[in-house]
């Protein structure tokens, strides 16, 4: 294991992160503890694996400097790309979907010759019946992708009482020095969920307990006002066979289509909430639509295996392979 506890030890002294490595339960950290884990140590040799941050002090002459760009373009932690002094010492860069490295080009003129694309993975989830006497709808990310929006739809909607939202948000989830810096903020955000009807505001949830969670899942209901570069808590949702209602901002049609239901962004707030309460109202009256359930069967079968990291695993295993000839 001597070469992933170097990548480890590397992240976890990285004092420009602002997110500490080891505290953070975080998409691109845990996509990283799970690239560990699926590939043998050797794959890692002569690699100097760099997640989210384009510091110079990162680079290492004496290895092959691969760049794994999770972040948007508008991140502190990216805007080096945009100097071709940084581009020209990086080897490569990856990034998790093909709409972030298109705004990278964009933005900042990356050299193409030098990117790559590949998209992010999760762990196959085994298929569960869902409960028949109620909806359940779920918002599992950080508060600040559209959790507000949520509230205002779902108090607007008023639903019956066979219908539940659970809300898995806190900023706890990148580690206690982050959520020391940050809790404040979203403090009567989640107040507002825990005196709601119908809400359970259960706050920082582990993966694992997550994954329970979906199986028994109807509805991921998020209102995304973030651009995602990709989006790992829909992908778990639909490999758990939830109907996924969000709206078409950044990666989301990419990851999610075409099994997802979308909204199309409006920055205009109020007329968002509006068209995504009716899209998310037909959602809950035709989830058991045989329609419906045909699809969300498709959905979970190819996610799962599209997505998995079995599949991924291959694609990074060749990759380290390759560029080291």
């Amino acid at each position: 294991m001597e070469e992933k506890s170097r990548i480890i030890k590397k992240l976890n002294n990285d004092s420009t992160r602002p997110i500490v490595f080891n505290e953070s339960s975080g998409g691109s950290e845990s996509q990283l503890r799970l690239l560990l884990k699926y590939l043998p140590d050797e794959s890692f040799k002569n690699i100097n694996l760099i997640l989210n941050n384009t510091d110079y002090d990162l680079l290492e002459k004496e290895r092959i400097n691969v760049l794994w760009m999770q972040h948007f373009v508008n991140q502190k932690e990216a805007q080096n790309l945009g100097s071709k002094d940084y581009t020209d010492k990086i080897d490569y860069i990856v990034f998790n979907s093909n709409w972030n490295f298109e705004k990278f080009v964009y933005q900042f003129k990356i050299p193409e010759t030098k990117s790559l694309v590949i998209k992010n993975a999760i762990e196959k989830i085994e298929f569960q019946e869902k409960p028949k006497d109620k909806i359940n709808l779920i918002y599992h990310t950080t508060p600040w992708r559209g959790l507000a929006n949520l509230l205002n739809i779902f108090k607007n909607l008023n639903l019956k009482n066979n219908v539940e939202l659970n809300v898995c948000s806190s900023t706890k989830i990148y580690g206690k020095s982050f959520d020391s810096v940050y809790a404040k903020q979203y403090t009567n955000l989640f107040n507002e969920c825990k005196n709601l009807k119908n809400v359970n505001y259960l706050g920082f949830v582990e993966n694992k307990k997550i994954i329970e969670l979906l199986k028994k899942t109807h509805i991921y209901s998020f209102p995304s006002i973030w651009p995602e570069t990709s989006c790992i808590s829909a992908i778990e949702s639909m490999a758990a066979g939830c109907e996924i209602v969000t709206t078409n901002l950044g990666a989301l049609y990419e990851t999610c289509a075409p099994f997802g239901t979308f909204v199309g962004f409006d920055r205009n707030f109020e007329n968002l909430e509006k068209k995504y309460g009716k899209t998310l109202l037909n959602s809950i009256e035709n989830f058991w639509s045989k329609e419906n359930q045909e699809k969300l069967k498709l959905q979970r079968q190819s996610i799962n295996y599209l997505y998995s990291w079995d599949v991924r695993s291959i694609e990074w295993k060749k990759f380290f392979d390759e560029i080291r000839k």
